[in-house]
Protein backbone atom coordinates (compact mmCIF):
# COMPACT_ATOMS: atom_id res chain seq x y z
CA UNK A 1 0.00 0.00 0.00
CA UNK A 2 1.89 3.66 -1.16
CA UNK A 3 -0.08 7.02 -0.61
CA UNK A 4 0.20 8.39 -3.89
CA UNK A 5 -0.61 11.94 -2.95
CA UNK A 6 -2.29 13.82 0.18
CA UNK A 7 -4.25 17.13 -0.38
CA UNK A 8 -5.19 19.71 2.26
CA UNK A 9 -7.80 22.38 2.23
CA UNK A 10 -7.79 25.11 5.43
CA UNK A 11 -6.65 21.84 7.65
CA UNK A 12 -4.37 22.87 10.81
CA UNK A 13 -2.36 25.29 9.65
CA UNK A 14 -2.81 24.99 5.76
CA UNK A 15 -4.83 26.85 3.67
CA UNK A 16 -3.66 24.52 0.60
CA UNK A 17 -1.34 21.66 0.16
CA UNK A 18 -0.89 18.62 -2.16
CA UNK A 19 1.79 16.82 -1.74
CA UNK A 20 3.40 13.45 -3.36
CA UNK A 21 5.23 11.22 -1.04
CA UNK A 22 8.00 9.35 -1.90
CA UNK A 23 7.31 5.97 -2.88
CA UNK A 24 9.96 4.95 0.09
CA UNK A 25 10.71 5.99 3.36
CA UNK A 26 9.84 10.06 3.38
CA UNK A 27 11.40 12.39 6.42
CA UNK A 28 9.83 15.63 7.17
CA UNK A 29 11.61 17.94 9.10
CA UNK A 30 11.03 21.61 9.44
CA UNK A 31 10.59 23.77 12.54
CA UNK A 32 8.84 23.44 15.76
CA UNK A 33 5.25 24.56 14.80
CA UNK A 34 5.14 24.41 11.41
CA UNK A 35 2.63 20.75 10.52
CA UNK A 36 4.45 18.18 10.34
CA UNK A 37 2.44 16.20 12.05
CA UNK A 38 -0.46 17.90 11.34
CA UNK A 39 0.28 16.42 7.92
CA UNK A 40 0.22 12.70 9.41
CA UNK A 41 -3.02 13.59 11.49
CA UNK A 42 -4.42 14.21 8.03
CA UNK A 43 -3.57 10.99 7.15
CA UNK A 44 -4.63 9.58 10.40
CA UNK A 45 -8.25 11.49 9.31
CA UNK A 46 -8.77 9.23 5.93
CA UNK A 47 -7.78 6.22 7.54
CA UNK A 48 -9.92 6.26 10.92
CA UNK A 49 -12.03 9.24 10.31
CA UNK A 50 -11.18 11.00 12.91
CA UNK A 51 -7.47 12.57 15.17
CA UNK A 52 -4.96 10.65 17.15
CA UNK A 53 -4.76 13.36 19.40
CA UNK A 54 -8.26 15.57 19.90
CA UNK A 55 -11.83 14.17 19.46
CA UNK A 56 -13.30 18.19 18.96
CA UNK A 57 -12.95 18.04 15.01
CA UNK A 58 -13.40 21.78 14.88
CA UNK A 59 -9.78 21.79 16.49
CA UNK A 60 -8.08 20.93 13.03
CA UNK A 61 -10.28 23.33 10.88
CA UNK A 62 -7.83 26.41 10.02
CA UNK A 63 -8.46 29.72 11.49
CA UNK A 64 -11.07 31.87 10.20
CA UNK A 65 -12.24 29.40 7.71
CA UNK A 66 -15.66 27.43 8.11
CA UNK A 67 -14.64 24.03 7.13
CA UNK A 68 -11.40 21.81 6.40
CA UNK A 69 -10.73 19.10 4.08
CA UNK A 70 -8.38 16.04 3.93
CA UNK A 71 -7.74 13.18 1.51
CA UNK A 72 -5.38 10.72 -0.04
CA UNK A 73 -4.71 8.31 -3.07
CA UNK A 74 -3.92 5.22 -2.33
CA UNK A 75 -2.20 2.71 -4.48
CA UNK A 76 -3.30 -0.94 -2.92
CA UNK A 77 -2.81 -4.23 -4.66
CA UNK A 78 -2.83 -2.16 -7.98
CA UNK A 79 -5.66 -0.44 -7.28
CA UNK A 80 -6.42 2.91 -6.53
CA UNK A 81 -8.74 4.35 -3.92
CA UNK A 82 -9.58 7.96 -3.34
CA UNK A 83 -10.47 8.37 0.43
CA UNK A 84 -11.29 12.19 1.76
CA UNK A 85 -13.14 13.87 4.97
CA UNK A 86 -14.90 16.51 4.91
CA UNK A 87 -15.47 18.75 7.99
CA UNK A 88 -17.87 21.22 8.81
CA UNK A 89 -18.72 21.87 12.28
CA UNK A 90 -21.25 24.44 11.55
CA UNK A 91 -23.30 22.47 9.23
CA UNK A 92 -25.81 19.61 10.92
CA UNK A 93 -23.70 17.33 9.24
CA UNK A 94 -20.36 18.16 10.52
CA UNK A 95 -18.26 15.01 9.20
CA UNK A 96 -18.43 13.84 5.52
CA UNK A 97 -16.71 11.08 4.02
CA UNK A 98 -15.83 10.67 0.46
CA UNK A 99 -14.73 6.80 -1.08
CA UNK A 100 -13.76 7.08 -4.64
CA UNK A 101 -14.99 11.04 -5.22
CA UNK A 102 -18.62 9.56 -3.88
CA UNK A 103 -20.09 10.19 -0.75
CA UNK A 104 -20.10 7.31 1.69
CA UNK A 105 -23.24 6.50 3.93
CA UNK A 106 -21.37 5.42 6.80
CA UNK A 107 -18.42 5.61 8.57
CA UNK A 108 -17.69 2.50 8.75
CA UNK A 109 -17.40 2.45 4.49
CA UNK A 110 -14.39 3.92 4.97
CA UNK A 111 -12.76 1.34 7.34
CA UNK A 112 -9.74 -1.13 5.95
CA UNK A 113 -9.32 1.57 2.82
CA UNK A 114 -6.20 3.01 4.31
CA UNK A 115 -4.51 0.67 7.00
CA UNK A 116 -1.95 3.01 9.25
CA UNK A 117 0.20 2.84 12.39
CA UNK A 118 1.30 6.17 13.81
CA UNK A 119 3.67 6.76 16.60
CA UNK A 120 3.68 9.91 18.48
CA UNK A 121 4.47 11.23 21.86
CA UNK A 122 0.58 10.81 22.81
CA UNK A 123 1.22 7.42 22.68
CA UNK A 124 3.24 7.72 26.09
CA UNK A 125 0.20 7.82 27.82
CA UNK A 126 -0.45 4.35 26.61
CA UNK A 127 1.79 3.46 29.75
CA UNK A 128 1.33 6.66 32.02
CA UNK A 129 -2.59 6.97 32.03
CA UNK A 130 -5.66 5.25 32.69
CA UNK A 131 -7.18 1.61 30.64
CA UNK A 132 -9.46 4.01 28.88
CA UNK A 133 -6.43 4.97 26.69
CA UNK A 134 -5.82 2.00 25.89
CA UNK A 135 -8.96 0.89 24.88
CA UNK A 136 -9.06 3.95 22.64
CA UNK A 137 -6.05 2.35 20.91
CA UNK A 138 -7.17 -0.94 20.94
CA UNK A 139 -10.54 0.09 19.55
CA UNK A 140 -8.82 2.06 16.45
CA UNK A 141 -6.23 -0.79 15.63
CA UNK A 142 -9.47 -3.53 15.15
CA UNK A 143 -11.56 -0.89 13.46
CA UNK A 144 -9.63 -0.85 10.68
CA UNK A 145 -9.12 -4.63 10.60
CA UNK A 146 -12.55 -5.50 11.00
CA UNK A 147 -15.64 -3.75 9.42
CA UNK A 148 -17.43 -5.25 11.89
CA UNK A 149 -15.97 -4.42 15.33
CA UNK A 150 -16.10 -0.68 14.16
CA UNK A 151 -19.91 -1.13 13.36
CA UNK A 152 -20.40 -3.17 17.24
CA UNK A 153 -18.89 -0.21 18.69
CA UNK A 154 -20.75 2.09 17.29
CA UNK A 155 -24.40 -0.02 17.95
CA UNK A 156 -22.64 -0.03 21.46
CA UNK A 157 -21.97 3.80 22.49
CA UNK A 158 -25.34 4.58 20.41
CA UNK A 159 -27.59 2.76 22.81
CA UNK A 160 -25.40 3.23 25.90
CA UNK A 161 -25.75 6.88 24.81
CA UNK A 162 -29.78 6.45 24.91
CA UNK A 163 -29.76 4.36 27.89
CA UNK A 164 -28.13 7.14 29.98
CA UNK A 165 -30.04 10.22 28.20
CA UNK A 166 -33.34 7.50 29.98
CA UNK A 167 -31.87 7.68 32.96
CA UNK A 168 -31.30 11.25 33.36
CA UNK A 169 -34.96 11.71 32.61
CA UNK A 170 -35.82 9.57 35.15
CA UNK A 171 -33.68 11.37 37.83
CA UNK A 172 -35.61 14.79 36.82
CA UNK A 173 -38.94 13.14 37.80
CA UNK A 174 -39.88 11.84 33.99
CA UNK A 175 -41.99 8.88 33.56
CA UNK A 176 -40.54 6.61 31.34
CA UNK A 177 -41.63 3.12 30.48
CA UNK A 178 -39.17 0.07 31.79
CA UNK A 179 -39.30 -1.60 28.67
CA UNK A 180 -37.39 1.03 26.96
CA UNK A 181 -34.51 0.67 29.61
CA UNK A 182 -35.08 -3.42 28.43
CA UNK A 183 -34.56 -2.25 24.80
CA UNK A 184 -31.59 -0.20 25.08
CA UNK A 185 -29.93 -3.11 27.84
CA UNK A 186 -30.44 -5.30 24.96
CA UNK A 187 -28.78 -3.10 21.76
CA UNK A 188 -25.95 -3.25 24.74
CA UNK A 189 -25.52 -6.59 25.32
CA UNK A 190 -26.15 -7.59 21.80
CA UNK A 191 -22.66 -6.32 19.77
CA UNK A 192 -20.66 -7.01 22.91
CA UNK A 193 -20.04 -10.43 21.83
CA UNK A 194 -18.49 -9.03 18.73
CA UNK A 195 -16.41 -6.34 20.79
CA UNK A 196 -14.87 -8.60 24.11
CA UNK A 197 -14.34 -11.30 21.96
CA UNK A 198 -12.29 -9.71 19.51
CA UNK A 199 -10.28 -7.62 21.90
CA UNK A 200 -9.46 -10.94 24.01
CA UNK A 201 -7.87 -12.07 20.64
CA UNK A 202 -5.90 -9.71 19.40
CA UNK A 203 -4.25 -8.99 22.79
CA UNK A 204 -3.47 -12.58 23.10
CA UNK A 205 -2.03 -12.14 20.07
CA UNK A 206 0.24 -8.71 20.60
CA UNK A 207 1.25 -10.03 24.04
CA UNK A 208 2.90 -12.87 22.16
CA UNK A 209 4.42 -10.28 20.07
CA UNK A 210 5.45 -8.21 22.83
CA UNK A 211 6.65 -11.21 25.32
CA UNK A 212 9.20 -11.82 22.22
CA UNK A 213 10.30 -8.10 21.22
CA UNK A 214 10.58 -7.46 25.08
CA UNK A 215 13.00 -10.74 25.25
CA UNK A 216 15.26 -9.25 22.03
CA UNK A 217 15.75 -6.27 23.74
CA UNK A 218 16.52 -6.61 27.44
CA UNK A 219 18.46 -9.95 26.61
CA UNK A 220 16.97 -11.17 30.02
CA UNK A 221 15.39 -14.85 29.48
CA UNK A 222 14.56 -15.05 33.02
CA UNK A 223 12.09 -12.08 32.62
CA UNK A 224 8.89 -12.55 30.77
CA UNK A 225 6.70 -9.65 29.74
CA UNK A 226 2.76 -9.96 29.97
CA UNK A 227 -0.65 -8.59 28.99
CA UNK A 228 -3.85 -9.63 29.00
CA UNK A 229 -6.98 -7.68 28.72
CA UNK A 230 -9.03 -7.38 32.36
CA UNK A 231 -12.81 -7.01 31.46
CA UNK A 232 -16.08 -6.58 33.61
CA UNK A 233 -16.87 -10.02 32.94
CA UNK A 234 -16.87 -12.76 34.72
CA UNK A 235 -15.89 -15.75 31.27
CA UNK A 236 -16.25 -15.43 27.82
CA UNK A 237 -19.51 -17.44 27.71
CA UNK A 238 -22.84 -16.17 27.30
CA UNK A 239 -21.17 -12.19 27.24
CA UNK A 240 -24.35 -10.63 26.30
CA UNK A 241 -26.22 -12.36 29.01
CA UNK A 242 -23.60 -11.54 31.68
CA UNK A 243 -24.03 -7.69 30.12
CA UNK A 244 -27.98 -7.79 30.16
CA UNK A 245 -28.24 -9.02 33.95
CA UNK A 246 -25.40 -6.80 35.10
CA UNK A 247 -27.32 -3.89 33.75
CA UNK A 248 -30.46 -5.15 34.95
CA UNK A 249 -29.28 -5.68 39.01
CA UNK A 250 -27.51 -1.98 38.07
CA UNK A 251 -30.68 0.01 37.25
CA UNK A 252 -31.78 1.23 40.77
CA UNK A 253 -28.17 2.59 40.84
CA UNK A 254 -27.98 3.78 37.49
CA UNK A 255 -31.13 5.71 38.29
CA UNK A 256 -29.87 7.28 41.45
CA UNK A 257 -26.34 8.21 40.12
CA UNK A 258 -28.29 9.39 36.07
CA UNK A 259 -25.53 7.12 34.49
CA UNK A 260 -24.81 3.85 33.68
CA UNK A 261 -22.11 2.55 36.20
CA UNK A 262 -21.38 -1.24 34.30
CA UNK A 263 -20.38 -1.89 30.71
CA UNK A 264 -17.33 -2.89 29.12
CA UNK A 265 -15.66 0.22 29.44
CA UNK A 266 -15.37 -0.21 33.09
CA UNK A 267 -13.29 -3.12 35.00
CA UNK A 268 -14.52 -2.15 38.04
CA UNK A 269 -16.16 -5.64 38.96
CA UNK A 270 -13.45 -7.46 38.46
CA UNK A 271 -12.15 -5.17 41.65
CA UNK A 272 -15.44 -5.61 43.10
CA UNK A 273 -14.38 -9.42 43.81
CA UNK A 274 -11.43 -8.99 45.15
CA UNK A 275 -11.57 -5.73 47.65
CA UNK A 276 -15.13 -5.20 47.61
CA UNK A 277 -15.04 -1.92 46.44
CA UNK A 278 -17.34 0.12 43.71
CA UNK A 279 -17.03 3.49 41.80
CA UNK A 280 -17.68 6.19 44.69
CA UNK A 281 -19.00 9.48 45.39
CA UNK A 282 -17.66 10.57 48.59
CA UNK A 283 -18.38 13.55 50.19
CA UNK A 284 -16.27 14.36 53.19
CA UNK A 285 -17.49 17.44 56.10
CA UNK A 286 -15.22 19.35 57.52
CA UNK A 287 -15.77 21.07 61.25
CA UNK A 288 -14.18 23.32 63.13
CA UNK A 289 -15.10 25.78 65.91
CA UNK A 290 -15.64 29.25 65.08
CA UNK A 291 -18.38 31.74 67.32
CA UNK A 292 -21.16 30.38 65.04
CA UNK A 293 -21.07 27.05 66.50
CA UNK A 294 -23.92 28.03 69.14
CA UNK A 295 -26.17 29.02 66.29
CA UNK A 296 -24.90 26.35 63.92
CA UNK A 297 -23.68 23.29 65.55
CA UNK A 298 -23.76 21.04 62.96
CA UNK A 299 -22.68 23.52 60.39
CA UNK A 300 -19.48 22.24 58.46
CA UNK A 301 -17.11 25.17 56.91
CA UNK A 302 -16.09 22.89 53.87
CA UNK A 303 -16.99 20.00 51.90
CA UNK A 304 -14.81 17.66 49.61
CA UNK A 305 -16.33 16.10 46.97
CA UNK A 306 -14.10 12.98 46.01
CA UNK A 307 -15.58 11.35 42.63
CA UNK A 308 -14.12 8.36 40.64
CA UNK A 309 -14.35 7.15 36.77
CA UNK A 310 -13.42 3.65 36.86
CA UNK A 311 -9.85 4.31 35.45
CA UNK A 312 -7.94 5.03 38.78
CA UNK A 313 -8.55 8.74 38.60
CA UNK A 314 -10.08 10.23 41.46
CA UNK A 315 -10.64 14.07 41.40
CA UNK A 316 -11.01 16.09 44.15
CA UNK A 317 -13.81 19.63 44.61
CA UNK A 318 -13.18 21.75 47.39
CA UNK A 319 -16.58 23.51 47.82
CA UNK A 320 -17.65 25.85 50.74
CA UNK A 321 -21.20 25.53 52.29
CA UNK A 322 -23.34 28.45 51.86
CA UNK A 323 -22.21 30.66 54.83
CA UNK A 324 -22.93 34.43 56.43
CA UNK A 325 -20.76 38.01 55.26
CA UNK A 326 -20.94 40.75 57.66
CA UNK A 327 -24.00 41.66 57.07
CA UNK A 328 -25.77 38.67 57.91
CA UNK A 329 -26.51 37.53 53.71
CA UNK A 330 -25.29 33.39 52.57
CA UNK A 331 -22.61 33.14 50.51
CA UNK A 332 -21.27 30.18 48.98
CA UNK A 333 -18.38 29.24 46.57
CA UNK A 334 -16.96 26.22 44.82
CA UNK A 335 -12.96 25.87 44.71
CA UNK A 336 -11.36 24.94 41.04
CA UNK A 337 -11.77 21.02 40.59
CA UNK A 338 -8.11 20.00 41.91
CA UNK A 339 -6.36 16.76 42.03
CA UNK A 340 -4.63 15.91 45.19
CA UNK A 341 -2.77 12.87 46.11
CA UNK A 342 -2.37 10.95 49.87
CA UNK A 343 -5.81 12.26 50.66
CA UNK A 344 -8.09 9.26 50.13
CA UNK A 345 -7.06 6.53 52.76
CA UNK A 346 -10.58 4.17 52.07
CA UNK A 347 -13.14 4.49 49.22
CA UNK A 348 -16.89 4.31 49.33
CA UNK A 349 -17.99 0.28 50.41
CA UNK A 350 -21.65 0.04 50.44
CA UNK A 351 -22.49 3.22 51.19
CA UNK A 352 -20.43 3.99 53.97
CA UNK A 353 -17.98 6.37 53.69
CA UNK A 354 -14.98 5.19 55.00
CA UNK A 355 -12.13 8.50 55.32
CA UNK A 356 -10.15 9.83 57.39
CA UNK A 357 -9.64 13.35 58.47
CA UNK A 358 -7.97 15.67 56.31
CA UNK A 359 -6.04 18.48 58.11
CA UNK A 360 -7.47 22.25 57.06
CA UNK A 361 -3.31 22.99 56.89
CA UNK A 362 -3.45 19.89 54.06
CA UNK A 363 -6.09 21.51 51.86
CA UNK A 364 -5.01 23.75 48.66
CA UNK A 365 -5.96 27.32 49.04
CA UNK A 366 -9.50 28.55 48.11
CA UNK A 367 -10.37 31.76 46.45
CA UNK A 368 -12.23 34.77 47.57
CA UNK A 369 -15.35 33.94 48.40
CA UNK A 370 -18.20 35.45 46.05
CA UNK A 371 -21.63 36.83 47.34
CA UNK A 372 -24.33 34.06 45.42
CA UNK A 373 -27.71 35.35 45.69
CA UNK A 374 -29.83 32.26 47.26
CA UNK A 375 -33.67 32.12 48.01
CA UNK A 376 -32.77 29.76 51.02
CA UNK A 377 -34.58 30.60 54.42
CA UNK A 378 -32.45 32.14 56.89
CA UNK A 379 -32.24 30.86 60.51
CA UNK A 380 -32.28 33.79 63.12
CA UNK A 381 -28.46 34.57 64.36
CA UNK A 382 -28.15 34.34 68.10
CA UNK A 383 -26.95 37.23 70.12
CA UNK A 384 -23.42 35.51 70.18
CA UNK A 385 -23.00 35.43 66.47
CA UNK A 386 -24.06 39.05 65.91
CA UNK A 387 -21.68 39.57 68.61
CA UNK A 388 -18.61 38.01 66.54
CA UNK A 389 -20.22 39.90 63.44
CA UNK A 390 -19.49 43.05 65.08
CA UNK A 391 -16.09 42.06 66.51
CA UNK A 392 -14.65 40.85 62.69
CA UNK A 393 -14.86 36.83 63.87
CA UNK A 394 -15.25 34.64 61.31
CA UNK A 395 -18.50 33.31 61.14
Amino acid sequence: MIIESLKLHDFRNYEELTLAPHPGINILFGQNGSGKTNLLEAVHYCALGRSHRTSIDREVVRKGAAMAACGVQVRKSGLKVDVAVKLTPGESRKKQIFLDRKRADRISDMMGKLQCVIFSPEDLMLVKEGPSVRRRFLDMLLSQLSTGYFVALQQYNKALEQRNAILKEIKKGAHCDVAMLDAFEEAMARPCQTIVTMRHKVLEQVAACAAEKYRAISGREQEIFSMRYVCCLHSLEDIPGQVKAQLRKNRQEDMFRATTTFGITKRWEDREDVLGLRPAAITVHLFRKTAADAAYPEQPFMTVNITGNGDDEWKFTFSDLPRRDDQGRLYTYMAQETPVEGYVTSYLNNGRTIVNSIPKEDLPPTPTPTPVPTTAPLPELTAEVRKAIAEGDEV
